[in-house]
């Protein structure tokens, strides 16, 4: 193969080079921000679940010692050291991930909230007994309260701490999407350029000629004029071209 065929052969086979190079560069970043995005969001979703376990703990808690206290259900006790026990694992839960500094303050504040919840809890009895005039329903709001409230908005500090750690895994996320579309965006930029450039080549060196070709044999072949082609001819055409003005070089000769 040599010529103009080599030359059309080539142009093709590079575009399809490139276009194979680039589907795999974009495969490869595609399945890196598959795994990106999975990651963030089943962080995000842990978050989330955990956040709101804690959330419901604490409101079991409260709901318990609220019976337990001014309503005096003493079954409540026990619905009471089950939500304690609840809130200290899933906040065991919190301290065992791989956190940053200021999130792992904040896991450690909410450890101390939920110590100070408990050890309100389980002081009623003894407060009650220094205090006759200590009603159920004054210590639930003068002092069970305020620590209960503690715990839910450190529980909501702790919600807004993770979700602004993942601000920055979702700015990581963006510019991995935009590094995953733009192998294929180069390419075909340069796909469209390429096949402008074969255009014109082709054109130029291979169907202009043709038709030169064409016009001078037909004016030849109807008018008797010379066959003259003006135009650049190369290789394969260059040689057509040869052939058929030995052809009609050697017709007249013969004639």
């Amino acid at each position: 193969m040599k010529g103009i065929g080599k030359r059309v052969t080539i142009g093709f086979l590079s575009i399809v080079v490139l276009l194979l190079v680039s589907g795999v560069i974009s495969i490869v970043e595609l399945s890196n921000l598959s795994y990106d995005t999975k990651v963030i969001l089943d962080a995000g979703g842990e978050d989330i679940t955990m956040a709101k376990g804690l959330l419901q703990s604490s409101h079991d808690h409260s709901r318990a010692v609220l019976d337990l206290v001014i309503f005096e259900d003493s079954t409540s006790l026990a619905k009471r050291d089950k939500a304690i026990a609840d809130i200290a694992e899933q906040i065991h839960l919190l301290k065992g991930e791989e956190t940053n500094t200021t999130l792992r303050g904040c896991i450690d504040t909410l450890s101390d909230c939920a110590a100070k919840l408990e050890r309100v809890t389980k002081n009623y009895e003894l407060q009650k007994q220094k205090h006759a005039a200590l009603t159920g329903r004054v210590w639930y709001s003068k002092i069970y309260e305020p620590a209960y409230n503690d715990l839910t908005e450190q529980i909501k500090h702790y919600m807004k701490l993770s979700h602004g750690e993942l601000a920055p895994r979702a700015e990581q996320l963006s510019r991995n999407a935009y590094r995953a579309i733009t192998p294929v965006m180069i390419s075909l930029l340069v796909m469209i350029a390429v096949v402008l450039m074969l255009y014109y080549f082709v054109y130029i060196y291979s169907v202009k000629p043709i038709l030169k070709i064409n016009k001078a044999l037909s004016d030849y072949l109807t008018f008797k004029l010379p066959f003259t082609v003006k135009a650049q001819l190369i290789d394969q055409l260059k040689e057509l071209h040869d052939n058929i003005d030995a052809l009609i070089t050697s017709s007249k000769s013969n004639k």
